[in-house]
């Protein structure tokens, strides 16, 4: 039998986090990193049987590779809390893991959700993805040091895309689909700010607009209605406000670090004084 393993990094998200894990039921074990949870993200963990990793991980990439080493699977299934495995898939995923696979790990399709609305064209950019490789063997994947959005690399052989699709919940409404946007930009800006990238306000506008044409018009979110456009038009705002918030954290890091020279420098001027 082909051990499963299931992997859930969580931040303060107990509310969505006891039905993502009751959908894993179907899994061998799960392994839930708790990062800097302050809510009662571990108390619900432990009551739904999971290994639980508390810790500190500032990087996505930290968490992550906590987490696969915790796992003793075979085979991992990378899950978000906002995220939910139906009995179709569960069964989709148990089936191809026992036929003996055709790769080392599988794409998953996603289908995001606005409140109960599924709004299935159009995504670009950073604000979800529509399909991720989130079923793979162990070890064969490794994450980028990103704080959000880790690029991961895969080794081994891919086995294509499985049919069913993971149910990615992005807010309760309109409001919860741009609280979203808010915490993404505010760590994206983190990381352009850890690279010491030059921010320019034309750039990330560029970006923008590329990213609003590729998703209303090439990935069809015009026929998303309403939705669509709204899609397009936050995942076209990401890199603006990465741009301008990477040059806020930028500015308050050089304040703190000529701050901290002068408070290091006041001994030996109170020494002069002295003498």
């Amino acid at each position: 039998m082909v051990r499963l393993s299931a992997l859930v990094c969580v931040q303060n998200q107990d509310a969505q986090l006891s039905e993502c894990l009751r959908k894993l039921s179907f899994c061998d074990e799960i392994v839930v990193v708790a990062d800097r949870c302050t809510d009662r993200s571990q108390e619900v963990a432990r009551r739904q049987g999971a290994i639980v990793i508390d810790g500190i991980f500032p990087l996505e990439s930290q968490r992550k590779a906590a987490g696969v080493e915790a796992c003793s699977g075979d085979w991992i299934l990378e899950i978000d809390p906002d995220e939910l495995v139906d009995a179709a898939l569960a069964w989709e995923i148990r089936a191809v893991l026992q036929m003996r696979p055709a790769g080392d790990w599988y794409d998953l399709p996603i289908d995001n959700y606005v409140g109960e609305t599924r709004v299935r064209d159009g995504w670009a950019g950073a604000l979800s993805a529509r399909a991720g490789a989130r079923l793979y063997k162990r070890g064969l994947k490794a994450w980028e040091p990103r704080r959000v959005n880790a690029p991961a690399v895969m080794a081994g052989k891919p086995g294509g895309a499985l049919t069913g699709a993971i149910r990615r919940s992005l807010g309760r409404d309109v409001g919860g689909l741009m609280e979203r946007l808010n915490r993404l930009t505010a760590l994206s800006a983190e990381d352009m700010a850890d690279a010491g990238r030059a921010t320019s306000l034309a750039a990330g506008l560029f970006t923008g607009a590329g990213t609003f044409l590729r998703g209303y018009v090439g990935r069809g979110g015009w026929r998303e209605g309403r939705l669509g456009l709204l899609t397009a038009m936050l995942s076209a705002m990401f890199p603006v406000l990465t741009q301008l918030r990477a040059g806020d954290v930028m500015a308050a890091r050089n304040l703190a670090s000529t701050e901290a020279a002068q408070v290091s420098r006041l001994p030996d001027v109170v020494g002069l004084a002295a003498r």
